[in-house]
């Protein structure tokens, strides 16, 4: 049977911990441990050694704790990092570390909630910039998200769904996210991937008209398809209602003119996305 920890081991691991959250000073440029606001009970037994003082031996872990969890961000969110720049990043993920610390054993998980944050932090002044770092960063969640997600085989349907079809709900497979973008940054993102030594990135022109893309998750990896806007929306639609409601929402907001070819690109829209393996079942009523 386990026992609880002495009491002298869990006040050394929250002071210690405390201090590994300090926030490092970002006033020189650089990022350095603010050593003055550590806790001098701590330093006190870390003890002096005769060539660093306690407290420069405790900015060790510091140092580390935060480079760690930096790092974590700008993997998970690599197009967003070099588009925004790493320093610039940093600050906004400083911030939301303290909100969030991590809590469980997967370091990965401290990245889960960085999106909403990210886009509730963001400066408002420059409206065209903001919009594309809100789409980078939904880009990079989309990816991420996909690569996390639960690995499920693709609903294959029979002749004996056809008859729920309508009044069902195709479930979408969980490593599936449907994008859309204003600029070029997905193939950016696929190129800043390929060379890790780019650390900062251009933001790209605007696109004639936004590009709907399916991301995916194969056997293979992880794919990304070009996909049109209606057909997107559909696919929206789909993993929110039942077929039958989804497509009379699609048919609704359409123009009059759109609708004249609707029936035939719906059902070879769903066709396509049946045979790309875009979702994991069908949920019928009760």
């Amino acid at each position: 049977m386990s026992r609880s920890a002495p009491g002298w081991l869990a006040d050394f691991q929250a002071r210690f911990g405390n201090m590994l959250r300090t926030p490092l000073d970002r006033a020189s440029g650089t990022l350095t441990a603010a050593t003055a606001a550590y806790d001098p009970q701590l330093c006190a037994e870390a003890l002096d050694r005769p060539l660093s003082c306690a407290a420069e031996r405790l900015a060790v872990y510091n140092r580390q704790y935060w480079f760690r969890l930096f790092s974590v961000l700008h993997a998970g969110f690599p197009l967003t990092a070099r588009l925004m720049g790493y320093w610039e990043l940093n600050a906004v993920a400083a911030n939301y570390l303290l909100a969030h610390p991590p809590g469980g054993w997967d370091i990965e998980q401290i990245a889960d909630g960085f999106r909403p944050f990210f886009q509730g932090a963001l400066d408002e002044s420059a409206p065209d910039w903001r919009l594309a770092l809100l789409e980078s960063v939904r880009i990079d969640a989309a990816y991420r998200e996909v690569f996390r997600a639960e690995c499920l085989p693709p609903f294959r349907p029979l002749a004996s769904d056809a008859a729920d079809l309508l009044s069902g709900q195709l479930v979408p497979l969980p490593a599936l996210r449907i994008v859309e973008e204003h600029r070029a940054l997905l193939a950016l993102r696929t190129a800043l991937l390929a060379d890790p030594s780019i650390a900062t990135a251009e933001l790209p022109p605007l696109l004639v008209r936004p590009q709907a893309w399916a991301i995916v998750r194969r056997e293979s990896g992880t794919v990304r398809i070009p996909i049109e806007a209606r057909e997107a929306e559909l696919l929206t639609l789909l993993g929110r209602h039942s077929v039958g409601d989804a497509l009379g929402r699609l048919e609704s907001s359409c123009t009059a003119e759109e609708r004249a070819d609707l029936p035939d690109q719906v059902r070879a829209w769903l066709a396509r996305s049946i045979e790309l393996g875009f979702w994991c079942s069908l949920r019928r009523d009760g």
